[in-house]
């Protein structure tokens, strides 16, 4: 009885470690993978900014087959002349892309006498205005170089550029004589944005552009220095140049027959500070 007992726990020992071994063998069940993250895009932030750049002016004008003339204008003479003005950009980013526009409008003239002795009272008043627009819209990926403070865009884009003159004389025999010059031309453009921030407070902007057809030219280089004084609200400080060039032909002089043609050149250059609200 006692070798029947013996036998029997053996076989029940024999079985219960030949199932341990079975279930050992089985596969054991996998912990499904975690969910893949989702990449949330970065929200667009906006950014509207008002300026005033206090610019100088030199460079070189031309009509019809009259001989081109050079021109220079420091700020002082610009505001002593200065009829009105806007200047103002609007700029979207996420982190990724960037779009923007900037523009500027203002005019200038002013009135004065030029002696000509053939003429009745040996003088002949002129009144004198000119009229200036640009608008430059561009938009951009980033270029994932340097830290992560530091935003870097690849730019392209075009730019409108507007120049009105009119020239009214005058005699003394009230007659008068109106002469008005309307040119406009669109030159696409290339170059880089960036931003780079030295803390919650204090950044630095750069920006840098160049473009043109056969017959014209177009660039300009900005860098400034910002101030957060809340999460909206910022000021900046900067120095800026712009450079234009253009060349139409008009035809030909019809008692001359000489060639008529548009020519426009000139530098805008001096410092510029602004405010921007951003959201």
């Amino acid at each position: 009885m006692t070798r029947l007992l013996n036998t029997t726990l053996m076989v029940c020992a024999l079985a219960a470690a030949a199932t341990a071994s079975a279930a050992a063998d089985l596969p054991t069940r996998k912990e499904p993978p975690p969910p893949v993250p989702v990449v949330q895009a970065s929200p667009w932030r906006v950014e509207l900014t008002g300026y005033g750049w206090a610019t100088s002016l030199a460079g070189s004008a031309g009509f019809g087959s009259q001989p081109t003339l050079p021109y220079y204008a420091s700020f002082g003479k610009v505001i002593e002349h200065f009829q009105g003005g806007l200047m103002g950009a609007v700029v979207a980013r996420n982190g990724t892309y960037i779009v923007g526009l900037d523009g500027i409008w203002s005019r200038v003239g002013g009135a004065g006498t030029v002696q000509v002795s053939r003429l009745p009272g040996g003088a002949l008043g002129t009144d004198l205005t000119l009229t200036e627009a640009f608008a430059t819209a561009f938009g951009g990926v980033r270029i994932p170089v340097g830290p992560p403070n530091l935003e870097l865009y690849a730019t392209v884009g075009a730019r409108y550029m507007f120049s009105g003159t009119k020239l009214t004389l005058s005699t003394p025999l009230n007659f008068n004589l109106n002469t008005t010059a309307n040119k406009s031309w669109v030159n696409p453009v290339a170059g880089l944005a960036g931003q780079y921030r030295f803390d919650d407070r204090w950044f630095m902007n750069l920006l840098a552009d160049i473009g043109g057809w056969s017959d014209s030219a177009t660039g300009q280089a900005l860098a400034s220095v910002g101030y957060n004084w809340t999460k909206t609200w910022s000021t900046t400080l900067g120095y800026r140049v712009m450079y234009n060039y253009e060349k139409q032909n008009t035809g030909y002089d019809p008692i001359t027959f000489e060639p008529r043609s548009f020519r426009y050149q000139q530098w805008m250059y001096g410092p510029f500070a602004g405010v921007k609200y951003s959201f």
